[in-house]
């Protein structure tokens, strides 16, 4: 018998991209603030779960948001004895999910913040700013105008970038700009961000942000390969 194939990423069940397998770099980042600051932190998107479940392996209270159920029940399924510390919060962020002031030690998005509006993630940074405590960090990942699939989009958006767009990576259809053969999996608008959009979107929320760069990660096929800024990374301090 054939060993069997290990998948880095597994499709969402609502159509949200994929979620992966294995941390990511920033991902990474977040674990090991965790584990550092041993308090209450929130994973955004949560998806199947790999960072939650890795926050929670270092002592951490964390909630688990995702705008699907079943995904986070499977989360809380395979949580063992740290079920206690886990609380599963269903919702869409930033609209359909709330939590209280000073709440939070850290937040980790991974591949959310591209299915968001310009309008969506200006109320989501500051929705983060009021939850997160004074020292609290933004651990974010998300998809550049880099991303292999979208490489016919870099153009424009460099175009985009040069009229003084606002908001340059916005494409209301995404089919107009890939025939990706996955594209069924993605939703039809998104958000592509570089880290100079990304990084303003926090300084305006009143975050300090400690470092923003673009990079390719290490758990993504060479099929969305381009150039090597694939992927955007922020690392934000409410200050």
């Amino acid at each position: 018998m054939s060993a069997p194939v290990y998948h880095r990423r597994v499709p969402t069940v609502n159509s949200m991209g994929w979620s992966t397998t294995v941390l990511n770099e920033v991902s990474t980042l977040f674990v090991e603030e965790c584990r550092m600051r041993q308090g209450t932190v929130l994973d955004i998107g949560a998806g199947l779960g790999v960072a939650t479940l890795a926050a929670l392996e270092t002592g951490a209270r964390v909630i688990a948001n995702d705008a699907d159920m079943g995904q986070l029940e499977s989360i809380g399924a395979r949580s063992g004895e740290a079920r206690e510390r886990l609380r599963l919060a269903k919702g869409r962020f930033p609209y359909k999910f709330k939590l209280d002031k000073a709440s939070l030690e850290a937040v980790h998005a991974s591949h959310v913040f591209h299915f968001l509006t310009g309008r969506q993630l200006e109320i989501g940074a500051a929705s983060l700013h009021w939850w997160l405590k004074p020292g609290g960090r933004v651990f974010a990942v998300a998809a550049t105008p880099y991303f292999g699939p979208f490489a016919n989009f870099a153009a424009e958006y460099e175009a985009r970038v040069g009229r003084g767009e606002a908001w340059p990576g916005w494409v209301e259809n995404t089919r107009s700009i890939t025939e990706h053969r996955l594209m069924s999996q993605v939703p039809k608008s998104i958000h592509l961000l570089d880290d100079r959009v990304l990084a303003s979107v926090f300084e305006r929320a009143g975050f300090e942000v400690e470092h923003c760069w673009m990079f390719r990660r290490h758990d993504l096929p060479a099929s969305v390969h381009y150039d090597g800024r694939e992927s955007v990374g922020l690392v934000a301090r409410k200050i």
